[in-house]
């Protein structure tokens, strides 16, 4: 092998090296600026339609209300959050996140609960088949209903293209049915998820 062909595979080997680092910044890049995003986008609330179920309203302060089973850490029913109408609520926004929660009130006083948000990205039907596959994010906290409506819950979950519906449903550790009610933050962005 002579010292041109060394030459032209270190040549090779370092544009390969470079191409990798570029791709590397550019991830880099690209997840500060959806951090930049959503840290400084703007945040929607959604309260319930009539009947305590949604679609979501922006115009609503009405909470949407879900109940834990009577039977101890088994979620009760699902609700629907949103039908798939809600979004986007900002004009020129495709995707979204569940941000945060606001409970209202509680039944009973100093219990923990299993709040459960799931969606419909991976193309399930309802709440138990996006739970099933994973499609779903917990929040588990303790309430003071003295306290229950002091400070909102931040929830963890992904970025949603707009039209995702969304379920909660939720679980304490009694057994016995006690109903929870929240209002619910979004925050949208202007690329898909």
């Amino acid at each position: 092998m002579g010292p041109r062909s060394v030459s032209v595979i270190i040549d090779k080997l370092l544009r390969r090296l470079i191409r990798a680092l570029q791709t590397s910044v550019d991830a880099v890049d690209l997840k500060a600026e959806i951090l930049d995003a959503h840290i400084h986008g703007y945040e929607r609330w959604l309260g319930a339609s009539p009947g305590n179920i949604g679609p979501g309203l922006q115009t609503s302060m009405l909470p949407f209300r879900v109940t834990s089973s009577a039977i101890a850490n088994t979620m009760g029913t699902a609700i629907v959050l949103f039908d798939g109408t809600e979004t986007p609520v900002q004009s020129g926004m495709l995707s979204f996140d569940p941000h945060r929660i606001q409970i209202v009130n509680v039944q009973n006083n100093g219990k923990t609960w299993r709040i459960r948000v799931a969606n419909n990205t991976g193309g399930h039907a309802n709440f138990a088949a996006a739970v099933a596959a994973g499609y779903y994010s917990d929040i588990v906290l303790s309430i003071d209903k003295t306290n229950a409506d002091s400070v909102p819950v931040d929830i963890q979950d992904m970025r949603m293209p707009n039209g995702t519906i969304l379920w909660v449903a939720v679980a304490t550790q009694d057994a016995v049915a006690q109903w929870l009610d929240f209002v619910l933050g979004i925050h949208e962005y202007d690329h898909v998820a």
